[in-house]
C-alpha cells in the first residue's frame, strides 16, 4: 500500500474504458488518460499542449468549441454533449461527453471532462433504425400488393387475353406499385430523380432534366439517400431497386 492518493487516481483513471481529459482555458490538452489513445487515435505525448480541435471531426468542430465557450461562460458548466472524432487513420468515432470547469483557489483554470464511445452502439440504433423501417415497408408493400393483384386481375380479365391489352395491364399496375411504395417512404415526388442518380447523372445534369435548381436536387438527392438508407449516391441504384422504386431501362 502507498500513502499517495494521487497514484491511486492515476491508477484508476489508467484502467478506465472511458477518456478522461483536461484541457486548459485556451483549449489546449493537459491531460489524457490512456483510454484517450485508443479512441483518439494518437499518442498521449503527441497531443499534450495541443488543442482539442486536433483530433475533432472539422464537420463538427463549430458545435464542439461552442460547448467549450458555453461551459467556461457558464454559472452551471456541467454539461453533456456529443461530438465526432476524426482519427490519423480517417476513421470516425462518435464520443459522447460529460464536461465541467476546473477551479484553483477560486480561478477557471480549464475544463476537464469524460468521454464515452458511442459509435458501436450508435451503429446498432441506426441498424435497428433501418430494419424497422424496412420490416414497416415490407407491410406496406404487402397491403400495397393485396391491392395491385386486385387490380391486375380485374384489368387483365377486360383485356380478354388480348396481348397487347394485356402487356399495357401489367405496366400500370408495375407503375401503381412503384408509386404507392414510393408514398410509403414519402419519395412519391422524387421518382424521376432516383432514376437519375442510378442512371449516374450530376446534380447539374439532373437540375437541367428537371427543370430545379441545384441547390434543391442537392437537398433532394440527401434526402433520397436518407430514406433508402443508401449512405451514399454510388447505393442509391441498389437500395431503389429492392424497394421496388427502379423500373428496367428501357
Amino acid at each position: 500500500m502507498h500513502d499517495d492518493p494521487s497514484l491511486d487516481y492515476r491508477d484508476l483513471l489508467a484502467r478506465l474504458a472511458d477518456v478522461v481529459y483536461a484541457v486548459d482555458t485556451d483549449g489546449r490538452f493537459t491531460y489524457i488518460n490512456p483510454a484517450g489513445e485508443r479512441i483518439f487515435g494518437w499518442d498521449v505525448a503527441d497531443l499534450i499542449g495541443e488543442h482539442f480541435s486536433k483530433v475533432i471531426d472539422p464537420d463538427a468542430l463549430a458545435e464542439t468549441v461552442e460547448h467549450f465557450r458555453l461551459g467556461m461562460a457558464s454559472a452551471d458548466p456541467g454539461r453533456f454533449f456529443e461530438t465526432r472524432i476524426l482519427q490519423p487513420d480517417g476513421q470516425l468515432r462518435d464520443l459522447e461527453i460529460h464536461a465541467g470547469n476546473i477551479y484553483r483557489d477560486g480561478r477557471l483554470v480549464g475544463r476537464q471532462g469524460v468521454g464515452r464511445d458511442m459509435t458501436e452502439l450508435r451503429r446498432l440504433q441506426a441498424n435497428l433504425a433501418t430494419k424497422t423501417r424496412r420490416l414497416e415497408l415490407l407491410k406496406e408493400q404487402q397491403r400495397a400488393a393485396l391491392e395491385v393483384y386486385r387490380r391486375l386481375n380485374l384489368m387483365v380479365g377486360r383485356a380478354g387475353g388480348d396481348p397487347g391489352r394485356t402487356e399495357q395491364a401489367l405496366d400500370a399496375v408495375e407503375s401503381s406499385l412503384q408509386l404507392e411504395t414510393a408514398r410509403v417512404m414519402g419519395l412519391q415526388d422524387d421518382l424521376e430523380i432516383i432514376a437519375l442518380i442510378a442512371y449516374g447523372y450530376s446534380n447539374q445534369e439532373i437540375s437541367d432534366r428537371v427543370h430545379l435548381s441545384v441547390h434543391t436536387v442537392k437537398d433532394r438527392v440527401s434526402r433520397i439517400i436518407t430514406r433508402l438508407g443508401a449512405r451514399s449516391r454510388a447505393a442509391v441504384a441498389t437500395r431503389a431497386t429492392e424497394a421496388g422504386l427502379l423500373r428496367s431501362r428501357q
